[in-house]
């Protein structure tokens, strides 16, 4: 099993928010889902930006992390809803 994988287990079997942000700022993208709106995930090195889509309407951030304290979705941050979002790929 190699570092890549390690992390992304993490991601997945504990929901761990400094897995998404490793994985993110190291070129992995996350599709998820919340109450029905789809989300999206990723980082540009190239702008140093982090986006996020949700229902396909893209949000820039600073940073992963924050995008994580900031983004919404129907009125709760991200980091708030954090244990309802199912995820679904990691690219």
């Amino acid at each position: 099993m190699d570092l890549y994988e390690l992390i992304e287990n993490e991601l997945f079997d504990k929901k761990s928010i400094s897995a998404l942000i490793w994985l993110i700022t190291h070129g992995r993208e996350l599709e998820a889902k919340y109450e029905g709106h789809s989300i999206f995930i990723a980082f540009s090195a190239s702008k140093n930006k982090a986006s996020i889509w949700i229902d396909k309407e893209e949000y820039k951030f600073d940073s992963v992390e924050n995008l994580i304290q900031s983004a919404q979705i129907d009125g709760y941050r991200l980091i708030d809803i954090w244990n309802n979002i199912e995820f679904e790929y990691l690219y």
